[in-house]
């Protein structure tokens, strides 16, 4: 016994469906669709990507949802912690900052390293980042 193959439209119309998802998620909803309809007679192909393409929108919204809610520390990043070559050898290059509390302190403009050391007394009138969280230079 031969499957019968989908209707090259309604192959069209579940991967559009899948095109509304986000990129994550693509490809495998575009393949579980097209291949829900093999083995379907026509009719009822026609009639079931026309449902697919109605509850895309639905489902988008669902995904978009639950990968939101998703702990932080479970979202792979791609970005590689790698310092710039001067840092990694201690050649930082510091500056002064200072907090909206009135606190200084000096950071590295390259990698952002902090040192703990404090410089004197709060400066008068708070920080002269103007409270913006602007490191001041």
């Amino acid at each position: 016994m031969t499957t019968q193959r989908p209707n090259k439209w309604c192959c069209r119309a579940v991967e559009l469906a899948a095109w509304t998802l986000p990129a994550a998620q693509r490809q495998r909803y575009a393949l579980e669709y097209i291949a829900e309809l093999y083995g379907m007679p026509p009719r009822q192909q026609v009639h079931h990507a026309i449902q697919v393409l109605a509850s895309a929108w639905r489902l988008r919204d669902a995904l978009i949802q639950t990968s939101s809610t998703l702990p932080q520390e479970d979202i792979v990043t791609t970005k590689t912690p790698t310092r710039p070559l001067l840092c990694r050898v201690g050649l930082h290059q510091w500056h002064i900052v200072s907090t909206p509390d009135g606190q200084r302190y000096e950071c590295c403009l390259r990698c952002e390293k902090d040192r703990t050391e404090q410089y004197g007394t709060p400066m008068a009138g708070g920080s002269t980042s103007g409270g913006s969280g602007i490191p001041a230079f």
